[in-house]
């Protein structure tokens, strides 16, 4: 009896709560004014199966034919098309969670019949999996649709056909990841003229979308501009806009402004981004990278600044951190507050560049605990939804408990006791999980260190492993009497100098940057040991203190090592001046400019660097690609090699 007492009251009380509850909640829904929040809240109770809280919602709403939709599937009315316009909502939102998708993937029935709102559906889902690496998990599920296309064997039924189209894009991905460039590019095109063959734009844009990635990786920028204002064409006469919208103007943005030259369409493209309500938060970045390349003076800078309601770049900055704090996750924001830090530094505010490089990378330091967050985060969730189903449950039963009112009153200090000590439990527990962060994030900040330790230690043992292989060489050139064969282990032995420097340097530096002023002139150092020590040769080296990684460094290094070595056995002699030249600055945005002359007698005139058969230049052409540069050779008043190349930086950018 006592029990059954105490329950009453516990169940009284909280409907009372819950009561409250749904007072407040109304009173969030009228004064609720982003539309798009309250959207995603009920789509997500509908997935988690809450459909009281998802009808409480909806009913709050006027007429609306998308929550017409979600009441279709609350009310199992539902047709193949609501669920994929709730597909496709969940896919365009920023935020979206795999695990939400993973759910709506499992309430959809298989049809009996095809239909190619469901094969979308599961297309999404395909193309979610692989874009969170879950690749295996994608091709289980991409067999799985296979499998069921396949029960229907009637070829010339065109939904048919479209689900099969659909169903290749995911080998097209797997050729994309393995490199295979000419087998994914023909599947590409062949899924291309089949999609304009039976009048499908959706499926033109898609197939488009995979066919650029392919141009990219050829490099073929015009063909992939080219593309991509067709499929932006395509998209411009469909009601509604693809998975693949809002990607192909950012990444159609990049390639012109990489190309240069195209500002005007560039705004137009930003500002259809901006007034996209889905995409305003990525323009955010778009706009800071677009100014990095306008004049002050454009009127398309003041045009941008007028948008915003600011009046110079500083403000700007201010203005578009503002904006996408708490809108964006946390990448996206580095990845913000990286343009503005670019945009600042190009524009000559290096003190408040250097604000937002160091504030990203605090930001960036935090992602680290991101999983530790996320899980805290699920279980206050899980805590959440159990209390909100105990208070849907005692509202279905409070029509009941009405009779037994009068003994909860003389129960009150009990149900009190019991919700004091239930408070107490709670937060001990609130605090022992404090404990465990604050140890946790203690851990991390402790690996933190070891991972730097232990970085410089791989670039000390490199270091000391190129010297072993270099004093192996140098033993073995001693027993080498043809000079040919002498000439070419002297070349491998500075070679691996080249490199052993580049990590002694990381070694002896914080920063995991090398100084190629320094680094320079050891290798002049070194090098004249070895093929000048007889000479004398006036050195000039200008390279402006400029700092590059590992990934640059090293093809870098071994490019000069290459044109010095060349400079010394061929150009220098007792007979006139020697003048070596080795200068580095930044010529462009883009570009790093490197060039090594002499003042010997040059090279033949029907001599074609890009044929040359000689290792070391074959060497150089095969490091100026890497880079992703040029090489030029001008042989006026002796050689003069010029070598435009990007930083690590602006060749992923470009990859």
């Amino acid at each position: 009896m006592r029990n059954i007492i105490v329950t009453v009251v516990f169940v009284f009380f909280s409907s009372l709560v819950f009561s409250q509850t749904e007072i407040k909640s109304n009173n969030l829904i009228d004064k609720q004014l982003d539309t798009t929040a309250v959207f995603s809240k009920i789509e997500n109770f509908i997935i988690d199966k809450q459909s009281d809280s998802a009808r409480f919602y909806i009913s709050k709403f006027g007429k609306n034919e998308y929550l017409e939709s979600l009441s279709r599937i609350l009310n199992n009315t539902q047709s193949y098309s609501d669920f994929y316009k709730l597909a496709t909502e969940i896919n365009n939102r920023s935020t979206t969670d795999l695990a939400y998708f993973s759910k709506l993937n499992s309430i959809i029935p298989i049809p009996k019949i095809i239909d190619l709102d469901y094969v979308y559906v599961k297309w999404l889902f395909i193309t979610k999996l692989r874009n969170n690496s879950k690749i295996e998990e994608a091709s289980i599920e991409n067999n799985l649709l296979e499998t069921y296309i396949q029960n229907f064997k009637n070829l010339e039924d065109v939904n048919i056909q479209k689900a099969k189209l659909l169903l290749s894009t995911h080998q097209i991905v797997l050729f994309l990841i393995e490199k295979n460039i000419k087998e994914g590019k023909t599947l590409s095109l062949k899924g291309l003229e089949k999609a304009k063959e039976i009048n499908d734009n959706a499926l033109q844009v898609i197939f488009i979308n995979h066919l650029c990635d392919f141009l990219i990786e050829e490099r073929n920028l015009d063909e992939y501009i080219k593309m991509s204002e067709l499929s932006l064409s395509l998209e411009s006469d469909a009601e509604k806009r693809s998975p693949y919208y809002i990607q192909t103007l950012e990444k159609l943005i990049d390639a012109y402004l990489f190309k240069g030259g195209y500002e005007e369409r560039v705004n137009e493209l930003i500002t259809i981004t901006y007034n996209n309500e889905n995409a305003r938060i990525f323009s955010y970045s778009l706009y800071a990278n677009f100014l990095r390349t306008l004049d002050e003076k454009s009127p398309i800078t003041t045009s941008i600044f007028n948008q915003f309601e600011v009046t110079n770049y500083i403000d700007f900055c201010k203005k578009i951190k503002e904006l996408g704090t708490d809108k964006l996750d946390s990448n996206l924001f580095y990845f913000l507050l990286d343009q503005c830090s670019q945009l600042l530094e190009a524009k000559g505010f290096l003190k408040e560049a250097i604000q937002y490089k160091n504030t990203s990378i605090i930001l960036t330091r935090k992602i680290y605990s991101e999983d530790l967050s996320s899980s805290l985060a699920n279980y206050r969730t899980e805590q959440a939804i159990k209390q909100k189903e105990i208070e849907i449950t005692h509202e279905k039963e409070k029509s009941q408990l009405f009779a037994i009112i009068i003994g909860m009153v003389s129960l009150g200090l009990i149900v009190l006791g019991y919700v004091i000590f239930k408070k107490t439990k709670q937060q001990k527990i609130l605090r022992e999980k404090n404990t465990e962060i604050k140890f946790q994030r203690d851990q991390i900040k402790e690996k933190e260190k070891e991972k730097s330790l232990l970085l410089k230690e791989i670039h000390h043992r490199v270091k000391n492993n190129f010297q072993i292989v270099s004093s192996l060489l140098e033993l073995q050139t001693k027993n080498i009497e043809d000079e040919k064969a002498l000439e070419l282990a002297n070349d491998g032995k500075n070679r691996v100098k080249s490199m052993a420097l580049i990590h002694q340097k990381l070694y002896q530096n914080e920063n995991s940057l090398i100084n190629f002023d320094e680094y320079i002139r050891q290798l002049v150092k070194e090098l004249t040991s070895m093929y000048a020590s007889n000479l004398e040769i006036k050195t000039n080296i200008n390279t402006e203190e400029i700092l590059f990684d590992v990934d640059t460094a090293i093809p870098l290094g071994l490019i000069i090592n290459e044109l010095i070595t060349n400079a010394y056995k061929y150009a220098f002699s007792n007979e006139h001046e020697n003048i070596l030249t080795i200068s580095i600055n930044k010529e462009t945005t883009d570009f790093y400019k490197l060039v090594v002359s002499d003042n010997g007698p040059g090279l033949k005139k029907d001599f074609n660097y890009k044929t040359a058969k000689s290792l070391g230049l074959r060497l150089v052409n095969r490091l100026v690609r890497q880079l992703q540069g040029t090489l030029n050779l001008e042989n006026q008043k002796g050689a003069s090699f010029e070598i435009l190349f990007k930083n690590t930086y602006l060749r992923s950018q470009t990859d």
